[in-house]
């Protein structure tokens, strides 16, 4: 139990900030980072930072109350100083069993390594992953759970050769086995498209796959344009189908030589077109964009908001997290800038509408970049960002309603973590055991994944038979409607049995049948997936 630092960070929010929905957690000359954050399933709130933060990083958790009052903090990493041994965790995720996953770096070698561990409703860890590339730094950038039980991660830098490819998607199932790794807008397949870069993941309810991020377009094909091949900085666009395909890339005005722009995050509308947070950089002043791209990746609608001066400080940069309320608003995280403070500003909270006009505004006097927003079940928008400075910083979380003032106190009380049987205390998380995958040779493509479960091997046992026989059934989880169907040598059908989804055994009493050869027949609807020839004694 670390029973000081919880402490402290008590004291620290008490102190500080009693009179507005808005808390800060850290510990006095020790510099926190925040990362992201997450709701979870008993109303309270996931925190995700670091600390120490570099080089020997720690993971930091913080659960609190609907209130943003701290309940319990998790500590994760490896035993030991120095920088082959930080945790660096980028994005939280709640999963369906109370527990919630994260994505990030891991640094136990020399380089980076993608890192995964899933938690189950107690904090505790259920299983670790690190995917170690000796020569590559690469990380994990999000990780959200699909309704399988399985997971997509989306990831930066993961094998690639030279500019690209760095965008990847990684299958999962729930146990963390990974299932297949694609990689997107390639310049195999795209060739003016030279080093990449993604930022977001949107996951559709039909549970395709939006990408946002940046590319470097280029004047002529990589391959055969030469050292005067100029590339220009570019928003970029994927998206994937529910099948993993890569369904189309768009690049914002890919062939404008004075347009430069990069894309950070975005979101899907009920309309169902993705609206985009992007930068104009065409200029020194890098002016917000909004874009809006319908489901065919045509982009429909672009914007630079006109926000007013907050005395002589403007808004600039990044477009963080837009996000739709209920009523159809749209909220996101923009920096307020100085001609001394460029970067990390100041904390700014915006309200537009669905074309980028202005209705409202909010600017925190000392809260600054990182900073991430997220609209809750009830409808208001939560808000993570650093104060302080150097190496004491600390992370604040603050709640607004809709009008952009700080929310009021939820009264009423409420029973926080209930699907854990003991109470959760803060603790230390070792990652020293975590499964490290080092070869990579043997996770299929997406193509060659779904090829290899398109179909529903069966296998008779035993073989010879003569009272009864077994049959052995593969990858029935993917398929519907199965039926297995035996037939005599003629081609008369003798049996049919009806399996369920999922269920990869069945059988059948073949004691009265003759002494010969016979055949059975896996179908999944009317389509033949499986078949093989077994012996009756």
């Amino acid at each position: 139990m670390r029973k000081l630092p919880l402490l402290l960070l008590v004291i620290i929010n008490q102190f500080c900030f009693s009179q507005n929905w808005e808390h800060t957690f850290g510990i006095t000359n020790r510099n926190e980072v925040f990362r992201s954050l997450s709701e979870a399933y008993d109303g309270g709130f996931l925190v995700l930072g670091a600390y120490h933060f570099f080089p020997d990083t720690r993971g930091w958790i913080i659960k609190t109350d609907i209130n943003g009052h701290i309940l319990y903090d998790i500590t994760i990493g490896m035993p030991g100083p120095g920088l082959g041994n930080l945790n660096y965790p980028s994005y939280i995720s709640p999963t369906s069993d109370g527990g919630f996953i994260l994505c990030g770096s891991h640094d136990r070698w020399t380089v980076n390594d993608i890192g995964i561990t899933k938690h189950n409703a107690c904090g505790d860890l259920e299983w670790c992953k690190v995917f170690r590339t000796d020569d590559d730094p690469d990380w994990g950038v999000e990780i959200k759970q699909l309704e399988d039980g399985g997971y997509i991660m989306l990831t930066m830098g993961y094998n690639y050769t030279f500019n690209n490819p760095r965008i990847h998607l990684f299958r999962l199932d729930e146990n963390g086995e990974v299932l297949w790794i694609e990689p997107y807008a390639t310049t195999a397949n795209h060739p003016y498209i030279s080093y990449n870069e993604p930022y977001d993941l949107v996951v559709t309810s039909d549970e395709d796959f939006f990408i946002s991020g940046l590319c470097y377009w280029c004047d002529d094909s990589v391959g055969t344009g030469g050292v005067n091949n100029r590339c220009r900085l570019k928003t970029m666009a994927i998206l994937a189908d529910s099948s993993r395909q890569e369904e189309w890339v768009s690049v914002y005005k890919a062939n404008d030589t004075l347009a430069y722009s990069l894309a950070g995050w975005a979101t899907q509308h009920e309309s169902g077109n993705f609206y985009v947070g992007a930068v104009d950089r065409a200029t020194e002043a890098a002016p917000s964009n909004l874009l809006v791209l319908d489901i065919l990746g045509n982009f429909v609608h672009d914007s630079m908001p006109q926000f007013p001066m907050a005395g002589n400080k403007w808004v600039e940069g990044f477009m963080v997290n837009p996000s739709f309320t209920a009523d159809g608003r749209l909220f996101t995280n923009i920096l307020y800038a100085d001609s001394t403070n460029y970067f990390p500003g100041w904390f700014g909270l915006h309200e537009l509408d669905s074309l980028g006009g202005w209705h409202n505004s909010f600017m925190h006097p000392s809260a600054h970049a990182e900073s991430r927003i997220i609209v809750t079940d009830d409808d208001k928008i939560l808000a993570g960002a650093v104060v302080g400075s150097g190496f004491d910083q600390d992370i604040i979380l603050m709640k607004f309603n809709t009008s952009l003032e700080y929310d009021s106190i939820y009264t009423a009380p409420r029973e926080y973590d209930y699907l854990c049987p003991e109470p959760i205390v803060s603790k230390t998380i070792d990652l020293s055991s975590c499964e490290v995958i080092v070869d990579v040779k043997d996770i299929p493509t997406r193509k060659e994944y779904e090829a290899r479960i398109s179909l529903i091997p069966i296998t008779p046992a035993p073989n010879p038979a003569s009272d009864y026989v077994r049959f052995l059934l593969e990858n029935t989880e993917y398929h519907k409607n199965i039926r297995v169907v035996c037939y005599d040598i003629y081609g008369r059908q003798l049996a049919e049995m009806k399996v369920n989804s999922g269920v990869n055994e069945t059988w059948l009493s073949i004691s009265h049948w003759r002494p010969g050869l016979y055949m059975v027949v896996v179908f999944a609807g009317n389509k033949q997936m499986g078949k093989a020839r077994f012996v009756v004694e």
